[in-house]
């Protein structure tokens, strides 16, 4: 586990602060998330999430000093914390914090000074839950989105809007000393619209997530429909190919929002300074993607542009308007069972892990286009009359296809002072690309991320990744990219009114084409379990870029997100 420690010093709305992030982890469900002291020294202890990080935070009286010793166990850490007085330094020692969703009880250390030896004054106290055999908790969330286009076309869907609520609950219980099972369940109502004609409207209700976890101290298991992350990058990750992705919105939705907890067991060995995970698929899931009539479908809105444009004739409208698409699956049977493996193990610097998968790629091949003889740069913006010119259209489908796909990946995490390093290399066999004959090739690729982040004493947040796409065996007629694809991502944040307004921009630019998205957004947390995000994406380049190819996508939104 990757741990950093830093110090915010007051200002004329926030108190002395200093905290510890530890790194990709998250607190117990059942641990407070405000414990408030105010014994003349320490004020509060406050418990959250930081950007895919816990983060937990002390607000300390000015005149005072803070030292935060941690002590990393087997699931979790124990954080010590030393607060030096005008007379003599004195010590509170906090409950195991762990970096999962189980929890790790706080042990007895002959270094530690109990509670009751503090003065009176001094004295600390601490809201933890009683100890109980069995836990359960209940929750739900309710996630608003709507995107306005910053123009208007007539072939565009100009408006999208997205309802979606979540209901679900655990029940943790302790089987002995050494074993706890936990089972998580979560139901989810998804409603997509959008305002095109042709565009299809979705609505689904389903099992988001259904999974059944034992724990052991050198060992643990779950099976079920859960979501599992491999990788150590954040936007652009190779090797988290675990799960299938939500694509309908492209990449304007975090990576956390587009993947989709999918039917998986796993089991893993703890040992000293190693882990071994082993992850079995049973069926192939694909991601979700449109193909058509959509700002992010594959097609983009190809479809639209034929229908919209006044010199095309009522028959040629007629036979795009009833374009279809067949899509042949694997069966469900033991030869389209998927398997991956990772060994994962710390040094004294860094943590690292090597992994190979042997599964699905879960977007489609397109093996035919129905319509034959033609020669398209990407562009939506092309006059659809001009493609056609030498077109022959056939009453064929077009038809896709998913195909095996071979992963081979080594991801680190180390850092220095307090800068953060992180990366991964995959090597992937194969992906498929879309060609100028709108049917997909499949080439091997290489993929490097990797990049760093700094949170700075004022709570600046920056974060930089370098990406490089190596595609081999390429071919001139592939869309949207080059041999080589080399770009730069990620994200720059800045909390203000203490935690209760934040400005962010995500960004990603490709050196190789100059094109570029950018995402800068307003975030209020001010009022409890609610957030309000107002933003924009922008997309700049050449019609045949892939950033540039979603110009007209250019848009306006705001998100609402309400937990219970």
């Amino acid at each position: 586990m990757a741990l950093s420690q830093h110090r915010l010093p007051a200002t004329k709305l926030s108190p002395q602060r200093y905290y510890v992030d530890a790194k990709s982890s998250s607190p117990s469900a059942r641990l407070p998330r405000s414990i408030r002291v105010e014994d003349g020294r320490l004020n509060k202890i406050r418990l959250g999430l930081h950007n895919a990080n816990m983060r937990v935070v002390f607000d300390v009286e000015p005149d005072q000093k803070c030292q935060i010793s941690l002590t990393s166990v087997t699931d979790g850490m124990i954080a010590e914390v030393t607060i030096a007085s005008s007379s003599a330094p004195q010590s509170v020692s906090e409950p195991s914090l762990p970096a999962s969703v189980g929890e790790t009880a706080k042990q007895e250390s002959p270094n530690e000074i109990p509670l009751a030896e503090l003065a009176p004054q001094a004295a600390l106290v601490w809201s933890q839950p009683q100890e109980t055999t069995c836990q359960v908790t209940m929750w739900a969330e309710l996630f608003g989105y709507s995107a306005k286009d910053m123009t208007d076309d007539d072939y565009d869907d100009d408006t999208l809007s997205r309802l979606q609520a979540r209901v679900g609950g655990s029940l943790e219980r302790e089987l002995s000393s050494a074993y706890v099972l936990e089972t998580r369940v979560q139901l989810e109502g998804d409603r997509l619209y959008y305002d095109a004609g042709e565009a299809d409207e979705d609505t689904e209700v389903d099992l988001y997530e259904a999974s059944l976890a034992l724990s052991a101290p050198t060992w643990d298991l779950s099976v079920g429909k859960q979501r599992i992350r491999w990788g150590k990058s954040d936007q652009l990750s190779p090797l988290d190919s675990l799960n299938p992705e939500d694509l309908r919105q492209f990449m304007t939705l975090d990576l956390e929002e587009r993947k989709e907890p999918s039917w998986l067991a796993r089991v893993r060995k703890f040992g000293e300074s190693f882990t071994l995970e082993a992850i079995i698929s049973p069926w192939f899931e694909e991601s979700e993607l449109d193909y058509f009539d959509s700002d992010w479908a594959l097609y983009r809105n190809l479809r639209q542009t034929i229908l919209a444009h006044p010199d095309i004739p009522p028959s040629l409208k007629s036979y795009a308007s009833a374009l279809r698409v067949h899509e042949r699956k694997p069966s469900n049977s033991l030869e389209n069972m998927s398997g991956s493996v990772r060994l994962l193990w710390q040094t004294n610097q860094a943590d690292f892990a090597l992994s190979y998968r042997y599964g699905w790629e879960t977007l489609p091949t397109i093996i035919s286009f129905p319509v034959k003889n033609i020669d398209y740069n990407g562009d939506p913006e092309t006059d659809p009359t001009a493609l056609l010119t030498t077109a022959v259209l056939t009453d064929e489908a077009v038809e896709a296809r998913y195909k095996r796909q071979k992963i081979v990946g080594l991801e680190w995490e180390t850092v220095i002072d307090l800068i953060g390093f992180r990366g991964e290399v995959a090597y992937i066999d194969k992906i498929a690309f879309l060609s100028s004959d709108l049917t997909s090739k499949r080439r091997d690729v290489g993929h490097l991320v990797t990049g760093i982040d700094y949170t700075s004493e004022t709570e600046w947040y920056f974060n930089l990744q370098g990406s490089w796409l190596r595609i081999f065996n390429y071919d001139r007629d592939l869309l949207y990219f080059e041999q080589d694809n080399v770009a730069l991502l990620g994200e720059i944040r800045k909390p203000v009114w203490r935690g209760n307004l934040e400005f962010a921009i995500r960004y990603n630019y490709t050196l190789t084409d100059n094109s570029s998205y950018l995402q800068p957004s307003v975030v209020l947390k001010y009022f409890p379990n609610t957030t309000c995000e107002i933003g924009a994406n922008f997309f700049s380049g050449q019609g045949e870029t892939l950033f540039g190819s979603y110009d007209q996508a250019d848009q306006v939104y705001v998100r609402l997100n309400v937990s219970l």
